[in-house]
């Protein structure tokens, strides 16, 4: 008599099967593996888009106040284009507002700062609200305004679901700093829709921008925003232009 080793349950051995006797088999064990990956990185996005719901904060004079005196000293001072870049990256970064902050340098120790709410259908069409300061005492106000104003916006709507990119872009007011950003836009395969800028730049340097943006063959809508001179002032511009914001990355 021939004794018969028991056999057990291998579920290794089933795999093996199915991947030697049945082709079908590894491309159902890849769309699994796909499914897996994607539920695993949903869970992770969705606890992300949770913890920057709770960091959210109203727009308010107390928060637009407190960022335009923070700003309007940095600003006055030489290094500006090292400390303006430094406050907005930690002041709308993962612990304060819950951003990926993405800072570009170039030249002379200069930055580009973005930060964006990732569209959930459409990402690579983006609506940018863009502000570009510099060194002119006679813009100091303006420019103080208007970043305050984005720091508001971007507070009140972090973690907020969006079917487009919604990104926050500041940048000093130089050729090379829009160059960069048009290169961005360009190497990551993105279309500026709307584009709102702040500050309200005189019509030669809106041509500019426009220009350096390539908006006229993307068929982009610029929208100018006029500058402010005053914290009520640039409230009431914020609640306004954060409803705008949200309806142009809705907006099919």
């Amino acid at each position: 008599m021939t004794d018969t080793a028991p056999t057990s349950a291998d579920p290794g051995r089933w795999i093996r099967f199915a991947l030697v006797a049945l082709p079908i088999g590894t491309i159902l064990l890849g769309i699994a593996s796909f499914g897996i990956w994607q539920w695993q990185k949903d869970q992770a996005a969705d606890r992300s888009f949770k913890y920057a719901m709770a960091l959210r904060k109203p727009i308010s004079m107390e928060g637009i106040q407190r960022h335009a005196d923070i700003v309007r000293e940095a600003l006055g001072k030489a290094d500006r284009y090292l400390s303006i870049p430094g406050y907005l990256e930690s002041t709308m970064g993962a612990e304060n507002m819950g951003y990926t902050v993405r800072r570009i340098r170039f030249g002379d120790e200069m930055s580009n700062i973005d930060a964006e709410l990732t569209g959930k259908q459409r990402p690579r069409e983006i609506v940018m609200l863009l502000v570009l300061y510099n060194d002119d005492s006679a813009r100091l106000e303006g420019n103080t305004q208007a970043i305050a104003e984005t720091l508001g916006i971007a507070h009140e709507i972090t973690g907020e679901s969006v079917l487009r990119g919604l990104r926050f872009a500041v940048i000093p007011d130089t050729a090379e700093a829009l160059q960069r950003l048009h290169e961005g836009l360009r190497h990551d395969g993105e279309r500026l829709m709307h584009l709102f800028v702040c500050g309200s730049p005189d019509s030669g340097r809106l041509t500019e921008i426009k220009r350096a943006l390539d908006t006229e063959t993307q068929g982009t809508r610029v929208i100018p925003r006029p500058a402010t001179a005053s914290v009520e002032a640039t409230l009431t511009s914020a609640n306004e232009l954060k409803a705008l914001l949200l309806q142009a990355a809705e907006r099919p």
